[in-house]
């Protein structure tokens, strides 16, 4: 009888269409709707409140979701180890890690910035980056 019902269990749970799960994080929402420099400025008072050098963000992305907040990527002027990964919580916490200490802290990796302009944010879902 066990023989018969795992399958059938088994079947019947790989119908079931998969969803994506979303965050609900109204902080990083409300980043991704600030204008280029004011994200720019929110994200480098955040760096330096978390006692990092930042002289001047060049580039920032959001990387998507990980725990209960959401990453966001940081690239400063000046050196190249001014590379940072900004954890958004819901509740407007940050955290903050060098990109080149993500993999020894088993964290996501910091993925490249990308060369084409950025894709809309639909606040609650990350997007997918685009191969062309």
């Amino acid at each position: 009888m066990t023989r018969l019902v795992l399958p059938l269990i088994a079947a019947a749970l790989a119908a079931l269409p998969i969803q994506a799960v979303t965050i609900a994080n109204p902080a990083s929402d409300q980043m991704a709707h600030l204008s280029v420099i004011a994200r720019k400025g929110a994200l480098r008072a955040a760096l330096l409140d978390s006692g990092v050098r930042c002289e001047r963000v060049e580039k920032t992305a959001i990387q998507g979701p990980w725990a209960n907040t959401v990453m966001w990527r940081v690239k400063c002027a000046g050196d190249p180890r001014y590379d940072y990964a900004v954890f958004v919580g819901p509740d407007a916490s940050v955290q903050v890690r060098y990109c080149a200490e993500m993999a020894e802290l088993k964290l996501p990796r910091c993925r490249p910035f990308s060369s084409n302009p950025p894709a809309p944010i639909i606040l609650g879902k990350v997007p997918t980056p685009s191969h062309r």
